[in-house]
């Protein structure tokens, strides 16, 4: 070999070298961007971004040619990693930030069927129209006076909302005349929880659009909703039920509690909990009410006592309309057997929701029953406990 082809393939091997570094530092940089990016809440590679790293491919490539295969095949993987997994369909900035224009405005509008919407949306195959596509607040906001397959969804919680605000109301007004503070407190709290749990599920659905990270966050609100009303139920039951043994009181009040923190400490996201794990805790917390309620009958003297007559169907009938939410819930019925047919109305979620409403109504009058016998009453002499 040549001194002039030695000095040539030194000089060409420096040249690929330094392309190599430049361009490994550019994705470098751009990889650290995009995560920033992420953590905002945008995930897009530019064009411009992608056309300028293959360019710098391509010219390493070509001067690579008298190189062996394997180091070529260690610069493809960053490159691929770089321009790979881009969201096409979501926005430069999403969730969309600054003005926009009213034709940008009015494409947004626009209601999507499953095929265009975005995928974390379409967690329910068997509805197949009426999606929102990625929103500003504004009209995120706007949406829910829209008719769309989430408006149900969002207003079967307000007026959930309403009703327990009215609720509160009279209850508080009635009880200011005949009951204690205490009972004054628990009833308060109930129905604070109650509305808690209509809001955050209203304001998920209505702004789970906006972008995928604040699909996820607003879910974790409302699930905090569904566990603070179960916490409620819990919580009011247990403070009635042994209303006269105090320390059975406290000890299923602390048992319940601690259920409580275990299941909202599963929803960390950091500690990525399997989903059907954090399902299991609820329904295993749902499921442990029946051991308090089978010791208060017990203690109680049986169903020949005229309380536990009364509300041992009332606690049944609590759990079998719970039941039948979660099943329609979990199945998808109807949707699943006339995909299509009910996307804007009569789909299982706007069934949960219904009788997730029915559910609380029904047990803050069952509370609003035992608080009146107690008061009537007072407390039994013959407690088998």
């Amino acid at each position: 070999m040549s001194k002039e082809n030695v000095s040539q393939l030194y000089k060409t091997s420096r040249l690929t070298m330094s392309l190599t570094c430049k361009v490994r530092r550019t994705i470098v940089f751009r990889k650290g961007f995009s995560m920033m990016k992420l953590l905002a809440g945008v995930e897009q590679v530019n064009d411009e971004e992608t056309k300028e790293l293959n360019n710098s491919k391509t010219l390493i490539t070509n001067n690579n040619n008298n190189k062996s295969s394997s180091d070529k095949e260690v610069t493809k993987p960053c490159l691929r990693k770089t321009t790979g997994h881009v969201r096409p369909k979501e926005p430069a900035d999403s969730p969309i930030k600054g003005e926009i224009t009213p034709e940008e405005e009015e494409k947004l509008r626009r209601l999507l069927p499953i095929e265009e919407a975005p995928e974390y949306l379409t967690h329910n195959p068997f509805i197949l129209h009426g999606y929102r596509g990625y929103l500003t607040t504004k009209l995120c906001i706007e949406s829910i006076f829209w008719w769309t397959n989430e408006t149900i969804n969002i207003w079967s919680h307000i007026f959930g909302w309403m009703l327990f605000l009215g609720l509160t109301a009279y209850d508080l007004c009635l009880l200011n005349i005949h009951a204690p503070f205490g009972d004054k407190v628990i009833v308060a709290l109930l129905l604070v929880c109650f509305q808690a749990c209509m809001i955050l599920s209203s304001i998920y659905h209505t702004f789970s659009c906006r972008s995928e990270r604040d699909y996820w966050c607003f879910l974790c609100y409302d699930l905090f909703g569904i566990a603070l009303s179960l916490l409620a139920i819990y919580m009011s039951g247990v403070y009635y039920a042994f209303w006269c043994h105090k320390e059975l009181q406290q000890f299923y009040l602390i048992t319940v509690l601690l259920i409580f923190v275990i299941a909202m400490v599963l929803q960390i996201p950091s500690l990525e909990v399997n989903g059907n794990v954090k399902l299991l805790v609820f329904v295993s917390w749902a499921a442990y009410g029946v051991l308090p309620t089978l010791h208060w009958g017990i203690a109680m003297g049986g169903m020949e006592n005229p309380i536990v007559n009364m509300l041992i169907p009332r606690v049944l009938g609590m759990y079998v309309i719970s039941g039948c939410a979660f099943a329609i819930y979990m199945s998808k019925i109807p949707e699943r057997f006339f995909p299509g047919s009910v996307d804007y109305i009569g789909s299982s979620h706007q069934w949960w929701h219904a009788l997730v409403v029915l559910a609380l109504y029904y047990w803050h009058n069952t509370g609003m029953l035992y608080v009146e016998y107690r008061m009537n009453h007072g407390c039994p002499t013959n407690l088998k406990l």
